[in-house]
């Protein structure tokens, strides 16, 4: 009887995996669509803290992609190709610029 209480109990657990793989093969897929390589987009920061300006910047770079294609598309994290160069400018500013091509999440 403690056999076959065992293998019972073993038997529900792979019934268990296999009900769980199921179900997560079954989930939608997900990924980035981007927009081609000619739709890269720049945003300018200006700043005596170099961090700060380089912030600015990606933000100003958020701030004309949602303008120009919606909000969706306007995550600096998801961007491919992301740049951000600095250079001093007078008086001790720092001006810096973002530049990305604009991507966003779809659900399959």
């Amino acid at each position: 009887m403690r056999n076959l209480t065992r293998s019972a109990g073993v038997a529900g657990l792979f019934a268990a995996a296999a009900i769980a793989a199921t179900a997560l093969g079954a989930a939608p897929a997900s990924a980035y669509q981007c927009k081609n390589s000619h739709h890269y987009q720049s945003g300018a920061g200006n700043h005596p803290q170099v961090a700060v300006a380089q912030m600015i910047a990606k933000k100003s770079w958020a701030g004309k992609i949602k303008s120009e294609y919606g909000l969706p598309w306007s995550v600096w994290d998801i961007a491919k190709g992301k740049q951000v160069s600095c250079t001093p400018a007078g008086g001790g500013m720092t001006i810096c610029v973002a530049r990305a091509r604009p991507c966003k999440y779809v659900a399959g």
